[in-house]
C-alpha cells in the first residue's frame, strides 16, 4: 500500500546524552501533525552512548528513530550532522521537518535546508496543518502573527523554541523501530568541534 504522504520527522538534540525538552516537544507535535496527515513520526537522533534515548522518543509519540551513535558524533560536527540528515531526508522523503531553535538547530536547519532545496520558516509559535494538508507555520511579526507556507517544495521545515508546545505524555508501552545509521565516513572536516565549554 503506498502511503499518501510522507513521514513528519523531528531532529532531535541531546546534550550529554540528555534529551533536549524541545526534543520531546516537537515529537509531541509532530505525533499531532502526523495524525492529520495519516502518516507516521521518524526522529534523527546523533550522538554517542546513546542507549535510552531512542526509547524516550518513542514513548513521546516517535515510531521509527534514527539512530547514529558513534564516538566522532559525540560533539557536535556541523558537516558530518548534515551530510547524515541530508542523506536520510533524501532516502525517505519526509513531509515535514521540524528543529529546535537552539544554537546548534539554528546553525544545522539553514544547512539543511539549503542542501535539499526547500523552504525554512524559523523562530515559530505555531505549527499546524491547514485545509489543504500544508503545514502552516505562525511567527510574531508587525504586532501580531503571520502564516508563512511551503506549498511546493519538501521537506517543509520550521524551528521551534523550547516550551512552545508542551511536552508530550509519555507512554512506555508504545512500539517502535530504531534503525541504526552509519556515521558518513566521507565528509571533509572544515570545521571540527574539539571542545564544548
Amino acid at each position: 500500500m503506498q502511503e499518501k504522504t510522507g513521514p513528519v520527522w523531528v531532529l532531535a538534540e541531546q546534550i550529554d546524552c540528555r534529551l533536549l525538552n524541545v526534543s520531546l516537544q516537537l515529537v509531541g507535535q509532530a505525533r499531532k501533525l502526523a495524525d492529520v496527515l495519516e502518516t507516521w513520526v521518524g526522529v534523527v537522533l546523533l550522538g554517542d552512548n546513546l542507549t535510552t534515548q531512542p526509547k524516550e522518543l518513542i514513548a513521546a509519540g516517535a515510531d521509527k528513530v534514527y539512530l547514529g551513535n558513534a564516538t566522532e558524533l559525540a560533539l557536535y560536527q556541523p558537516e558530518t550532522y548534515t551530510q547524515m540528515i541530508v542523506d536520510q531526508a533524501q532516502a525517505h522523503r519526509p513531509e515535514i521537518l521540524l528543529i529546535g531553535s537552539t544554537a546548534m538547530g539554528r546553525e544545522l536547519a539553514p544547512l539543511v535546508a539549503a542542501r535539499l532545496e526547500t523552504g525554512l520558516t524559523a523562530h515559530c509559535i505555531d505549527l499546524l496543518m491547514n485545509e489543504d494538508k500544508i503545514l502552516e507555520a505562525k511567527i510574531p511579526a508587525y504586532g501580531g502573527l503571520i502564516s508563512i507556507i511551503c506549498p511546493q517544495k519538501r521537506p517543509q521545515m520550521a524551528t521551534v523554541a523550547n516550551a512552545v508546545f508542551s511536552k508530550p505524555d509519555e507512554n512506555e508501552n508504545r512500539r517502535g523501530e530504531i534503525v541504526p545509521l552509519k556515521v558518513h565516513d566521507q565528509v571533509t572536516h572544515r570545521i571540527q568541534t574539539l571542545e564544548i565549554v
